[in-house]
């Protein structure tokens, strides 16, 4: 999806980037029926970036953010893959989904997987 209108805030570093693709997946999910219910939340030594009510299904959604041409969920490589499902079943989610934001000077897109993990 892109968003040309949308000029995104500064996102020179990784935490602002990283902040900043929480708030467009969060938002992007919302609009798309997901009660996003928490984020950040700490799980044994790791995180889960968004936690999210899907129906009766309980969701974990890990987002990468990348700028430029890079494709988002090229990020998450299998290793990364198989640590968020670990953390999700610690945390008694019943999915994952990863979500990828692409920000650039004209806007930005957002990838969505579904049961991706």
């Amino acid at each position: 999806m892109r968003n040309a209108d949308s000029r995104p805030g500064d996102a020179g570093d990784q935490s602002s980037l990283g902040r900043l693709g929480e708030d467009l997946a969060a938002w992007y999910l919302t609009g798309r029926g997901l009660r996003v219910v928490g984020r950040n939340i700490r799980v044994g030594r790791g995180e889960l970036d968004l936690l999210a009510i899907d129906g009766r299904s309980k969701t974990v959604v890990e987002v990468r953010a990348t700028t430029g041409s890079v494709d988002p969920l090229d990020a998450a490589d299998e290793r990364k893959r198989r640590r968020v499902r670990a953390l999700a079943r610690s945390a008694g989610c019943d999915r994952v989904d990863f979500v990828g934001v692409r920000v650039d000077p004209a806007g930005f897109d957002v990838h969505w997987l579904p049961g991706g993990g």
